[in-house]
């Protein structure tokens, strides 16, 4: 299992939220941690990874892929079927993660991709190019994924209590 939150809106969350909620699903991810702010879009993704599949570091999220940005939890079981599709369309990989696959066909499928995918997961999928960020989680909803809306400001995490801190909500 991973972690993962976010928030994409019109005012960053203090550093100091986007730390908190981070350290409250550290034992989500003990292997990697990582977080993404892009100031100008007003984006924060934030990752705690548990190495299961490729466990080089290369393979840490944020994942950065031709001006789109994945934070990923879970598990593609058939990536290695559509890594193969991926490579006949032209796409190149760098490593043997399943994270790859999935950020190369949301490049490459945008939303539809989720079409493809046999597993479970939740992840946060940023296009840079269009500023549109897409949420997803598996059809059974067997990773959690969950969100908080207010004044056009959208929170969401892995679990409520790093949801809370960094949208300053108690739930």
């Amino acid at each position: 299992m991973c972690g993962i939150a976010g928030f994409y809106g019109s005012k960053l969350p203090t550093r100091n939220n986007i730390n908190k909620s981070s350290k409250l699903i550290r034992h989500r991810g003990p292997d990697a941690k990582g977080v993404k702010i892009i100031k100008n879009d007003k984006l924060v993704l934030i990752h705690r990874r548990l190495s299961i599949i490729d466990i080089d570091q290369r393979s840490n999220q944020p994942m950065e892929y031709e001006n789109t940005i994945l934070i990923f939890n879970g598990e593609i079981y058939n990536y290695i079927e559509i890594k193969k599709q991926l490579i006949s369309m032209g796409h190149t990989f760098k490593t043997n993660s399943d994270t790859e696959v999935l950020i190369h066909a949301l490049k490459q499928w945008k939303e539809k991709a989720v079409d493809f995918l046999e597993g479970m997961w939740a992840f946060a999928w940023y296009d840079n190019k269009t500023k549109k960020l897409i949420l997803s989680r598996d059809r059974f909803g067997e990773k959690p994924l969950y969100y908080f809306i207010k004044e056009k400001n959208l929170f969401f995490s892995s679990e409520i209590k790093s949801l809370s801190a960094l949208s300053s909500k108690k739930f």
